[in-house]
């Protein structure tokens, strides 16, 4: 139980806890959600996630195997790499048959957001249990109707009963 609190604040400050606890993952989703939004407005026509090539290179495991200094350069700059004379992105260039990613106009927010959605979809493929972090909410409402319940339970259970 916790400690420090009066009786009648530990149930709010359990409730607080569990808000504080399902708001986390919300916040870490719409970062991945908004990726999402601009890889299908920006980037689909010519990239994949795990269904292989198609003019630019499949994408699935990326941000693994790219630094993420270098994934931003090469999605807000891609023929500036180039210019540089990047062996990466020449190497990218040479299997995308001489076709330059053109530039695609991001701001450092929206590059931010999409790299975070390329590691979205690896923890997707890597992880096989635990709880989607849609089903939260749910879980952590229920947790705390039943510590409400069994409060109430413990409460009435003391009272005692004249039974004659």
């Amino acid at each position: 139980m916790i400690t420090g609190f009066s009786k009648k604040w530990r149930v709010p400050a359990l409730g607080v806890l569990m808000i504080v606890i399902w708001l986390g993952p919300i916040k870490q989703g719409t970062a991945a959600e908004t990726g999402q939004q601009i890889f299908e407005d920006n980037c689909a026509a010519c990239h994949t996630i795990g269904k292989g090539k198609l003019v630019g290179p499949d994408l699935a495991g990326v941000t693994s195997r790219r630094e993420g200094s270098w994934l931003k350069r090469q999605i807000k700059d891609p023929e500036g790499l180039i210019a540089k004379k990047d062996p990466i992105a020449l190497q990218l260039l040479k299997e995308a048959d001489d076709v330059p990613m053109p530039s695609p106009d991001l701001s450092d927010e929206e590059v931010v957001a999409v790299i975070a959605y390329l590691k979205s979809t690896e923890k997707q493929a890597s992880v096989v249990v635990g709880v989607p972090y849609q089903y939260m909410p749910t879980i952590l409402i229920s947790i705390i109707v039943l510590i409400g319940l069994t409060l109430i339970g413990f409460r009435a259970g003391s009272k005692k009963v004249d039974v004659r």
